[in-house]
């Protein structure tokens, strides 16, 4: 008897068990890239941390985080769009994802036909920040006044185009009456960090990205553009208390897979992101951020797209903004 044939019995055994093993149960163990199409530091990109581990948990697999910055988010969602539809890579990104098309030339992609929306995760609010220059006003009316009568002096960052924070200043600049200028980064943190050096005078921000340098006293926050004070910063009015009561802006994040992604990949990752936002700890470090669960189905989710599309398309239109 030959000694190795016990051996050569015993791997091919192994083969032909590994061969009737489904091929999504393999595909259970491969790991999650959740993309963030943003620069480290941002809402996007916290928030889709603070979620990562128990969305893996949930789905029984490791999700990582890849930053795939540039192009206001065009890059990294290109890539996912690219992708195989298995739930192995999906998008995390921002209410910019709808309306890139509208504001950046070349997107390569159709949001609403080129994904497959899951669910949206967090809802953000959005306050209008300057630097601690001396001389700026600092009282918010005081401040809207200002931008009124000398608008060149007073130039906004944006984290990307079409952005809260861009369709904000364009919006104020309509009510106004005047044409305001905007810079376009590659993340809330690089235009943060310009805010903060006095580089560029204002921005409407997200909240969670800029309270711990508003507490820091390196940002001033004039005024949130939610219809009532946050409980985080309970000092700041809102932009109605400001004298601008249709200054109601609401940043989100979501997740989408690419095109043909299974409904029941959609519904297993939209239950395990849901568990994750049910969690006590999440709620409360996302309050700390100032930002709140989204619980809502995926039908609803893909209208809210279509809805805002439609609702910034005629800000970006009043405003005169070009794709760039």
């Amino acid at each position: 008897m030959n000694p190795a044939a016990p051996a050569r019995r015993h791997v091919l055994g192994l083969a032909a068990l590994a061969a009737l093993v489904p091929a999504a149960a393999r595909a259970q163990s491969r790991t999650i890239r959740l993309v963030v199409p943003y620069a480290p530091g941002g809402t996007n990109d916290v928030t889709a941390r603070l979620l990562q581990h128990r969305l893996g948990e949930g789905l029984g697999q490791t999700c990582v985080i890849e930053n795939r910055s540039g192009a206001s988010g065009a890059i990294g969602a290109q890539e996912v769009s690219r992708s195989t539809p298995d739930g192995q890579t999906l998008l995390y990104s921002n209410e910019v994802h709808p309306i890139l098309r509208l504001v950046q030339r070349g997107v390569p992609f159709d949001a609403i036909e080129d994904f497959t929306p899951v669910c949206r995760t967090v809802s953000i609010p959005y306050v209008l920040v300057g630097g601690m220059k001396a001389g700026q006003p600092t009282d918010p009316r005081a401040l809207i006044a200002a931008v009124k009568s000398k608008p060149n002096d007073f130039t906004f960052a944006c984290s990307s185009l079409g952005s809260v924070g861009h369709l904000g200043a364009a919006a104020l600049g309509q009510r106004l009456g005047v044409e305001v200028t905007t810079v376009i980064y590659r993340g809330t943190g690089p235009a943060t960090n310009d805010v903060i050096s006095g580089a560029v005078p204002l921005m409407f921000a997200p909240v969670g990205a800029v309270l711990p340098m508003i507490q820091g006293n390196q940002l001033r926050a004039y005024a949130v553009t939610a219809p009532a004070r946050l409980s985080s910063m309970p000092d700041t009015p809102t932009m109605g208390e400001a004298g601008q009561p249709d200054m109601l802006f609401e940043g989100w994040c979501g997740i989408w897979g690419p095109k043909g992604l299974p409904e029941a990949r959609v519904d297993a990752t939209r239950t395990a992101t849901q568990a994750a936002l049910r969690d006590a700890e999440v709620v409360q470090r996302l309050a700390a951020i100032g930002c709140a669960p989204i619980i809502e189905s995926t039908a609803d989710f893909a209208k809210l797209m279509v809805a805002e599309q439609a609702r910034n398309a005629a800000i970006i239109r009043a405003a005169g903004i070009q794709p760039e």
